[in-house]
């Protein structure tokens, strides 16, 4: 049974007072309002509670209005529900289990203080537009939806919704211990793959359908026959793109020709999307709100339409494309001497993965081998193609080294890919490892990017910059004294170069097992890099003016920039008063997009383990808390949770200020970066969890 719960209802009440500040009510419309079975004598006990709160007055004939003399402020909920948020300070303040009962992270609340500096939650003012996704379950034939995430319990009215069911439910009404939902959408059933991948884009609002209008809209673009008069034709040049050998969009290529004066221009050329998704458009408005494609574990859900994102807008080979282009003239010796920029005409000669480029790069011979190309047939490459990419890789290393000599940090982190079946379960994995043909085409996009931010610096106000603040110096520390422990003498903390400290260390630890987990400690003591108007330059890069112009199909930042500097090279004023608004916009969604991705590979890392109970693992301890250990396998990068009592040997207690566990008889310490051999014990494919046992610590 759904109890009430008289701390949620005394809120509700004052809701009502909130909203209707002028009127005056009587316990029975009070009781009609809260639409509650009780005894009056609870309601007049809360209202009781809220005169107590100086929220109400009473009168002489048990009437009951809002306290107008009283000065109440409002906060918003924030993570965990532990911490209120004044909305005018923006002082954090704490609160009680007790007091955030009945609220949701984000929701906007009426709240006072009491002389104890006690924070009393009176009302909910705004319900954050918060959905939730979960498992339909039935007890006593009570249907019920429970967000093990938020550890709340939504009790549903829905015929169609059946056990088993992944569905999206909101909040509807709080009266009881459980709130009501209200189902918005039934995804399908738990156990169903397709349905696993959506209630993640659900669970963080991805949409992952166009509407029939976009469609429609995006159908009646056509290819023009015509090229305009701003536009260059430069189809005749040495064009290719290199991508990973399964995408299906191509939004880059590089150009190369021999200058009569021994010098070499270099064209960076990008899909022209602005050309195609015009401004205010339901195309463009769409684009806008996804602002990014999603990358999940098994599939892209792409920002744009696939017949603009794989067809008119992609850089496919042996078709006539338009691109926005920037051609760089370098020096015998890798001096740029010239950059131009213009809108233009190309066409692709060849379309490379990485891993033909790079075995272009690494040998003598212009035959590719069959098990390297895509097709998996033996290709010969054109002699002019292959000595272009010979020397795009001369200039590349040359800037490379210069940025590394200015402090351009170099993370090369390794990511897993799984190779899934037709049902969408994994069948093996990939360790995705960066090379020389992908750092080769990394340098030629950041020195794009670059030169459209200087550019448009220089030439306007209205600029969208990538930008990255300094690392959290508390999270320093912490790398600083881990990192010690294994040997390494590196010091982040007030280093007159912390970037040039930061690089020697992920050189240093290159190859080693703790590497993985030294890479992801300093990615998380990096500030998160994000869109602005306000050009702050990126650390990261130790770049003064940094933009994103290389990605229009998969990134809307980067299509705004594009409209920005066609305004320069047109001479126009780029107006657009809410530019900084849609900069926020950008990068929640791309915050968005990541969670999502994170959960994906999660997915499918619990999915991969479950077929592997029992089984043995070399492991490092990847984090550490006060209920155990994370450990990474270091073959498939999976991880899992190993809890105190699965760590064999002693009773094993936490120690905050070494982040540490110390075994109490043994005194055998843990510490990130150990080495250990761990069995899979058990998987959760619904919490995504994978619960390991530590066997043994490893030399």
């Amino acid at each position: 049974m759904n109890r009430i719960d008289l701390n949620i209802l005394e809120k509700k009440a004052a809701r009502l007072f909130f909203e209707n500040k002028k009127k005056t009510y009587n316990i029975k419309q009070i009781k009609f309002f809260l639409n509650v079975k009780i005894d009056s004598i609870y309601i007049k006990d809360l209202l009781r509670n809220l005169f107590l709160k100086k929220c109400i007055n009473i009168t002489e004939h048990d009437k009951y209005s809002f306290n107008k003399s009283s000065v109440f402020l409002v906060g918003i909920i924030g993570k965990r529900k532990i911490k209120l948020i004044d909305l005018e300070s923006s002082a954090e303040l704490d609160i009680s289990r007790k007091e955030s009962t009945g609220f949701f992270e984000n929701d906007e609340v009426y709240y006072s203080i009491n002389k104890k500096g006690k924070v009393n939650i009176l009302s909910v003012k705004k319900r954050t537009d918060q959905k939730f996704v979960g498992e339909v379950e039935i007890n006593k034939n009570i249907k019920s939806v429970f967000i093990r995430k938020k550890n709340v319990r939504f009790i549903i009215d829905d015929k169609q919704a059946k056990k088993e069911d992944l569905v999206v439910v909101r909040l509807n009404d709080w009266k009881y211990e459980d709130p009501e939902g209200e189902v918005l959408k039934i995804i399908g059933k738990a156990s169903d793959s397709e349905a696993q991948t959506h209630a993640i884009l659900e669970e963080f609002s991805l949409p992952y359908v166009f509407s029939d209008k976009v469609e429609q809209e995006t159908n009646n673009i056509k290819k023009e026959e015509s090229i305009e008069k701003y536009r260059e034709d430069h189809s005749s040049k040495l064009t290719f793109t290199i991508d990973p050998d399964d995408a299906k969009d191509f939004d880059d290529a590089l150009s190369f020709k021999n200058l009569d004066d021994s010098s070499i221009e270099v064209g960076v050329h990008i899909a022209d999307v602005s050309h195609y998704v015009k401004k205010e458009t339901e195309l463009d408005k769409e684009a806008f709100y996804r602002a990014t494609s999603v990358y999940l574990a098994d599939r892209v859900v792409p920002m744009l339409p696939e017949k603009l994102s794989n067809d008119l807008c992609s850089l496919n080979p042996r078709e006539k494309k338009n691109v926005f282009s920037v051609f760089f003239i370098f020096s015998k010796n890798h001096k740029i001497s010239n950059i131009k920029f213009c809108k233009s005409l190309i066409i692709s000669d060849e379309r490379l993965s990485y891993e033909e480029a790079q075995h272009i790069i690494e040998n003598k011979e212009n035959t590719i081998p069959a098990e390297k190309t895509i097709l998996g047939n033996e290709k010969k490459v054109n002699k002019n193609l292959f000595d272009s990419i010979k020397k795009l890789y001369s200039i590349s290393k040359s800037l490379k080294k210069e940025r590394e000599e200015k402090g351009s940090i170099f993370f090369n982190k390794e990511e897993i890919r799984f190779k899934v079946d037709e049902k969408g379960s994994p069948v093996g994995y990939k360790i995705k490892k960066q090379k020389e043909a992908n750092f080769l085409i990394e340098e030629f996009m950041l020195l794009a990017n670059k030169a459209v931010a200087t550019k448009i610096k220089e030439n306007t106000r209205a600029g969208v910059y990538r930008v990255h603040d300094l690392p959290d110096e508390k999270k320093l520390v912490e790398i600083e004294r881990f990192v010690k422990n294994l040997g390494y003498n590196n010091r982040l903390v007030n280093s007159q170069n912390i970037n040039k400290e930061i690089n020697t260390l992920l050189k240093a630890c290159e190859g080693k097992p703790e590497k993985n987990v030294i890479d992801m400690m300093v990615i998380r003591a990096m500030s998160k890099a994000k869109y602005s108007s306000q050009n702050i330059g990126h650390f990261g890069l130790k770049f003064e003016n940094y933009s994103h112009f290389t990605s229009p199909i998969r990134r809307y930042p980067d299509l705004m920039v594009h409209r920005i500097l066609f305004s320069i090279l047109k001479k126009e004023k780029y107006y657009d008063n809410e530019i900084e608004e849609k900069c926020f916009h950008c990068s929640q969604r791309e915050e968005l997009a990541t969670k999502a991705e994170r959960a994906s590979i999660k997915l499918m890392q619990v999915k991969y383990m479950s077929k592997r109970l029992n089984e043995k693992f070399a492991g490092i301890v990847s984090g550490i808390n006060e209920r155990g250990v994370f450990v990474e396998v270091i073959s498939n990068k999976c991880e899992g949770f190993v809890r105190m009592k699965d760590i064999p040997h002693d009773y094993f207690v936490y120690n905050y200020k070494t982040n540490s566990l110390m075994g109490q008889n043994t005194k055998e310490e843990y510490c990130l970066g150990d080495k250990v051999l761990i069995r899979v014990e058990k998987t959760n494919l619904e919490k995504k969890h994978i619960d390991f046992k530590i066997l043994s610590k490893s030399e």
